[in-house]
């Protein structure tokens, strides 16, 4: 049941899409530039953890906290929905995994400790030697005209509601854009009870949604909210991916 769960509020693909392009970072640079990214993005990952003899035995997920390029590490919040520090001894390897802009990032990562804080438990790992993009043929993303934006109101149960424009859109998800910094600051991974647009075709899209990332241009002043759509129904799944599939038709045609 809590497995279940799991998969419910942050997704149950563990495993690239049979045929997807893929490529594989191994240089320090490199995988250094995207944990930064995640860093930076405040990216929700999704964190498995492994035992001995690489069975799966936990789904969790957390975000970088911290990063030191010159020591080979990085710093993790707790992991939620619960800390498992039992599980988590010197050596125990992590696969962690996102989506960003509709390409899946994973890697797996060796533990290196805990650290108690007045914020919390931290967990530091190592460099992994590699980070894999994947390509998902289910979330190419079209980004929309903000000629004339559509609207995008998003409902907290505790917070103040907010409301900003469709930057872009896939089948699983959006971005949002928003004037200014959004107050109170954003939490990655926080739940919205209500997530409501209509598409320029006249479809409703309503469902509830999850913070899978955000970050705040300065140079815009504009806040980009990354959002994933939860629960879904078939009718509104199927409409939106009508929209999409016109949308890049004529985008296609344009170019």
């Amino acid at each position: 049941m809590i497995h279940g769960l799991l998969d419910k509020l942050f997704g149950s693909d563990d495993k690239p899409k049979h045929g997807s392009p893929k490529n594989i970072k191994h240089a320090h640079d490199e995988i250094s530039k995207l944990l930064n990214l995640y860093k930076d993005q405040e990216h929700l990952m999704t964190a498995m953890i492994m035992n001995a003899g690489q069975r799966k035995i936990a789904k969790l997920n957390t975000g970088i906290l911290s990063i030191d390029d010159q020591a080979q590490q990085f710093v993790t919040d707790a992991f939620h929905p619960s800390d498992p520090e039992q599980l988590l001894g010197k050596g125990t390897k992590i696969q962690f995994s996102l989506t960003h802009h509709g390409v899946r990032h994973q890697f797996d990562a060796v533990h290196i400790q805990s650290q108690s804080s007045p914020e919390g438990t931290r967990h530091h790992f190592q460099f992994p030697k590699g980070i894999e993009q994947i390509q998902l043929r289910d979330a190419f993303r079209v980004k929309l005209s903000q000629a004339h934006p559509i609207k995008v109101t998003l409902t907290h149960s505790e917070q103040p509601a907010i409301t900003g424009a469709l930057a872009d859109l896939s089948a699983s998800g959006m971005r949002v854009r928003i004037e200014g910094l959004v107050s109170p600051k954003p939490v990655r991974g926080e739940a919205y009870s209500s997530c409501h647009l209509v598409l320029s075709d006249g479809s409703p899209i309503v469902c509830a949604a999850r913070l899978m990332h955000w970050q705040y241009d300065p140079d815009l002043r504009v806040t980009f909210l990354g959002i994933q759509f939860v629960d879904l129904d078939g009718n509104t799944q199927r409409a939106l991916n009508r929209f999409l599939t016109e949308l890049q038709r004529k985008q296609r045609q344009l170019s």
